[in-house]
């Protein structure tokens, strides 16, 4: 029999909703986490992960350590099997005193005097309420409690649609020659966003590709890509669809009795395609601001909980922003430029090979000097034209002004529509691109 009272109710059994309800649970709080999924079946939809060790080892999580959880480690990263890592998860905060539900669908919010004070959520046709302080969307691109708020709750209520997320198709290769050349882990062709990551082996590698708009319409890039490359023999085993944000994060993640975090949260890096690290540290900070918070016999105000938005978005937030900016002028590029720049410049940003750092961009002086260096050569000899380099400049200027906006984020929610009005129209700068491929031409958000 599911108890009635909770301290925090989370929506969404994966990596974040996992994530923080071992934190809450740790700081001797009473955790419910629903998912709609059955138990052995969240994680399915993406078998192989790649987690940051640098992450893990921060944050103290349990990381996979031996097979076939484990994969094997590769730059920095440990090549996973989600599923079980998760399963292992469950076990863990269940002996913290996590309690699950699984096959259990969110339902609706539960409110006194326009506040949030529980949840229903729905199991085998029955429906169940639960009273909680704190209710936490964890629920990924399905944002199933967020963007069920009412519109003036003090947060945005916007679903993901498609023309604000990228679709990702992994394809899980296996060489039918693997004494052959062939591509291996890290190749990557930019234009089409095409990418191999490790899979279960060297010969057993993910190809994977991200497009805009739909699955079809990636579907179709898909395709062009493998009729311009020639790939020794292969098969494809299996493959996975996934999506996830390609978009600025709502201006707050706290309302009354309310958090999100996530892709609920478009908390992802678009030119890394990840979220897990910026999403633990979130959540890291947010359960301290929490704990200080249900310590008091207070209800859990958007004011009381403030610091979670003022910690993040004048930091992580500020540098996803920024982020976000300029990938236009990324996206704008030519394949001829974004080819070119990638030879040149990858050997430079990229760790070597048996590094411990992560996918992680890190930009010294040193490395500045070579890149400009690089790019003044490019347009020398014509590989990069000046119209690129001025599109650059110009989203680099917008992007600056982004970041710096968010670094002055309010410290105070009575700042804060005038805040959001300026964030508005710094917005406005950026937008959508389109890409020309042969037989299809597509928008980039």
């Amino acid at each position: 029999m599911i108890s009635k009272k909770y301290d925090v109710l989370i929506v969404g059994a994966a990596t974040t909703g996992v994530y923080f309800g071992w934190l809450m649970a740790k700081k001797g709080y009473s955790v419910l986490i629903i998912d709609k999924e059955a138990r052995n079946q969240v994680g399915q939809r993406l078998e192989v992960i790649h987690f940051d060790q640098k992450t893990f080892t921060e944050l103290n999580v349990s990381p996979p350590t031996e097979e076939p959880e484990l994969i094997r480690p590769w730059k920095g990263i440990w090549v996973s099997r989600l599923p079980l890592w998760l399963q292992r998860m469950y076990k863990i905060l269940e002996s913290d005193g996590v309690q699950f539900e699984f096959s259990c669908r969110f339902k609706e919010l539960i409110y006194k005097n326009k506040r949030i004070i529980g949840a229903k959520f729905e199991k085998k046709n029955e429906v169940s309420e639960v009273d909680t302080r704190l209710v936490v969307d964890a629920s990924g691109v399905a944002c199933a409690v967020r963007s069920s708020l009412p519109e003036d709750y003090g947060i945005e209520t916007w679903k993901y649609e498609s023309h604000n997320r990228f679709f990702v198709i992994l394809h899980y290769f296996k060489w039918l020659k693997p004494n052959e050349p062939h591509p291996t882990w890290g190749d990557v062709w930019p234009y089409h966003f095409v990418f191999i990551d490790p899979g279960y082996s060297r010969e057993e590698p993910i190809v994977g590709i991200i497009g805009p708009e739909s699955f079809k319409t990636t579907e179709v890039i898909w395709k062009e890509f493998l009729e311009q490359e020639t790939f020794p023999p292969f098969e494809i085993t299996k493959r996975e669809f996934n999506s996830f944000p390609l978009t600025k994060q709502p201006y707050s993640l706290v309302a009354d009795g309310f958090f999100c975090a996530g892709d609920s949260a478009a908390l992802m890096n678009p030119l890394e395609a990840r979220g897990i690290p910026e999403t633990w540290k979130l959540c890291s900070h947010a359960a301290e601001v929490f704990n200080n918070a249900l310590k008091k016999d207070k209800y859990l105000s958007q004011e009381l909980l403030w610091d979670v938005n003022v910690e993040h978005f004048r930091n992580e937030g500020a540098d996803l922003a920024y982020i976000y900016m300029i990938t236009q002028a990324i996206f704008a590029l030519s394949e001829k430029e974004i080819n070119f720049l990638l030879k040149k410049l990858r050997g430079i940003v990229d760790p070597p090979d048996g590094s411990e750092d992560s996918g992680e961009i890190k930009l010294g002086a040193g490395k500045m000097i070579k890149i400009i260096s690089k790019v003044l050569g490019a347009i020398f000899t014509g590989k990069l034209s000046l119209r690129a380099l001025g599109r650059f400049i110009k989203k680099n200027r917008h992007a600056s002004k982004i970041k710096k906006h968010y670094k002055k984020y309010p410290m105070a929610p009575k700042d804060f529509n005038k805040w959001v009005q300026k964030a508005d129209e710094l917005w406005k700068l950026r937008e959508v691109v389109p890409r020309v491929y042969k037989t299809i031409t597509v928008m980039y958000p």
